[in-house]
């Protein structure tokens, strides 16, 4: 489909790439688009984690403004210093699922003296907040700092670039096809608090972004060289997540300002966030309902160091924080394999892997210092709106992460992400998670997919990442080894689907016997290739440091782990040049698709 104002094809710009700054308005309006996306994973988290013991609504919007912080200054980390991709820090699933089995298993352990008469308030005047959900969040912001701790040692140590050189596309396939198929039970989930609206934003989405992706809208650019110059994007598609979410969050706001007025509760409930028996409780109103005017939040306040008490360490919150540390690092591995081809930019190095990890570490310690109970790890959601979006360009992401400390000063402002309904939430989960599924099935074009040794890796990895959580889910009590520590390990990794499909495609891909064709290691998607010299500068200006901060890092272990020694072109001596062997050109992005 076309439009009036397409212009001629030279004046067109089909994307922005990685490196490309778009014009400040485009990029403040591409990073509200992130910031309206995240906010779909970083308050899921808090509603899953926290729906048992609730916050007040004052401590409610404290905890989103942390989590704001310190998820903005990790975004600004990674997209800097770390792997240097349009990568936005929220809480993940993964972290969340750990965090969940310590929470169930602390409130198993509550005594009744502990309960403050049925209340989730303190009956004490000077308490403030609930004394079993404060604990919870000491016990939790622990494990997260224990989590940050071991991926720095895992950046550092490079661990995660040597486990990166093992893999080929029959390991990348299965892990992104698992990620894709990890969330349908929460985005079924809060798709259910309204299906309609979930299907209209999913409509509208779908429509913007496919059906409307050629229509072109003019834009003007100006330099310093050529002056102004007008060009044409693909504004439906560019803004297809931004438009839908604003549109149908405004429209639910003013269809449940309506029906209060009117007292029609049933409207009440499909506008908002609630249900029949989450609006009976009043102490979750605030979860159920969003935020409004009468919140008494306040407007700026820096979050503090230990302002929800200093973490603690002990077993129980040591063994989950190693589970966090290891799913954790596994998800965001393949959120950087999913976001090179998303943005179409060459497959990430090792180095930039560790850097990315290191960050995520740096995330998480800080999360965990501020109280931050869902941590910090790479936004599935984010990188799925940018293959929707076709936005890849660093700078929006960067000015999401300043809006995202701003933010986080203000509990107030904060708390305006909890009025979005949930069932825009799903809507948001839904479309962004089909896109890593779809990214990790395009895997499989460089492996012979007709061959019977990798049919049955996909098949038996892809069944048993999801039958294993699914059956521990139904009987948690099957993990009984009598030390809890233990046990909460263990639960906080066998219910992780990305931990048992990635391991364990892993080790059979690496373990059963198969040519370099059935394995897709002749695609040019195999580490340890010699890299050609163009390309080799195309992957320094992608990942390589701002400012050509080489200089900064010794040539030696561990250093040489985090930032390679700028290449150098070695000519072969004469004689030579039949020796050198043969190798596969990478696989440009055109060609990657």
């Amino acid at each position: 489909m076309s439009c009036v104002c397409c212009g001629t094809k030279a004046s067109r710009l089909p994307s922005f790439g990685l490196q490309h700054s778009p014009p400040w308005l485009l990029s403040f309006l591409f990073a509200l688009q992130h910031l309206l996306v995240l906010g779909s994973m970083l308050c899921t988290c808090h509603y899953l984690l926290l729906q048992s013991r609730p916050l007040a609504p004052t401590e409610q919007s404290r905890l989103l403004a942390s989590s704001l912080f310190a998820c903005g200054i990790a975004t600004g980390l990674q997209s800097t210093v770390g792997t240097r991709l349009p990568l936005v820090q929220t809480p993940t699933f993964e972290l969340l699922i750990p965090a969940l089995t310590l929470s169930q298993h602390l409130a198993a352990e509550r005594t009744p003296g502990n309960d403050t008469q049925g209340s989730p308030y303190c009956a004490g005047k000077d308490c403030d907040r609930p004394l079993s959900t404060q604990h919870l969040i000491t016990q939790v912001s622990g494990a997260v700092l224990v989590s940050g701790a071991l991926q720095m040692v895992f950046g550092v140590s490079g661990l995660l670039g040597l486990i990166l050189r093992r893999c080929g596309p029959m390991v990348k396939a299965p892990a992104l096809f698992i990620i894709g198929l990890s969330s349908y039970k929460q985005a079924a989930l809060f798709c259910s608090f309204s299906w309609v609206v979930s299907l209209l934003v999913i409509l509208i989405t779908g429509l913007l972004s496919q059906t409307f992706r050629s229509c072109h809208l003019p834009i003007y650019l100006w330099n310093r060289k050529k002056g102004e110059t007008k060009q044409y994007i693909p504004a439906m598609r560019m803004f297809s997540m931004f438009v839908p979410i604003l549109c149908t969050w405004g429209v639910c706001s003013a269809l449940r300002t309506v029906a209060e007025r009117e007292g029609i509760a049933g409207a009440v409930r499909s506008a908002g966030n609630g249900s029949t028996s989450l609006a009976a409780n009043p102490f979750i109103s605030f979860a159920v309902n969003g935020g409004n005017s009468t919140d008494p939040s306040a407007w700026f306040q820096i979050p503090s160091l230990g302002g929800w008490g200093w973490p603690q360490f002990t077993p129980l919150s040591v063994c989950v924080g190693v589970a966090m540390a290891l799913t954790s690092s596994l998800t965001s591995f393949g959120c950087y394999l999913l976001c090179d081809r998303m943005v179409r930019c060459p497959s990430v190095p090792s180095q930039a892997c560790n850097r990315g990890i290191c960050m995520e570490g740096v995330g998480n310690i800080l999360s965990g210092l501020l109280g931050s109970v869902c941590g910090a790890g790479s936004s599935i959601p984010n990188i799925g709106m940018a293959g929707i979006t076709q936005v890849g360009s660093r700078h929006p992401v960067q000015l999401c992460a300043l809006l995202m400390v701003a933010l986080g000063c203000s509990p107030k402002l904060a708390g305006l992400l909890m009025d979005i309904p949930f069932a825009v939430h799903g809507a948001v989960l839904c479309l962004t998670y089909s896109m890593a599924l779809g990214g990790g099935i395009s895997y499989f074009q460089y492996a012979d997919i007709d061959s019977g040794r990798n049919v049955f890796i996909v098949g038996f990895t892809t069944f048993i990442a999801l039958l294993v959580p699914r059956w521990l889910q139904a009987a948690p009590g099957i993990l009984l080894t009598g030390w809890p520590p233990l046990d909460l390990l263990l639960m906080g990794l066998l219910c992780v689907p990305i931990f048992l499909g990635g391991l364990s495609s892993f080790l059979l891909d690496n373990t059963v016997s198969g040519s370099l064709r059935e394995r897709g290691l002749l695609s040019g998607l195999a580490f340890g290739n010699p890299v050609p010299q163009d390309q080799a500068e195309e992957l320094t200006h992608a990942y390589g440091l701002p400012f050509h901060h080489y200089c900064l890092f010794p040539a030696v272990y561990p250093c040489n782990q985090l930032c390679p020694r700028p290449l150098e072109r070695l000519d072969p001596a004469e004689g030579e040049e039949d020796k050198l062997l043969k190798t596969a050109l990478p696989v440009t992005g055109a060609e990657r698709g």
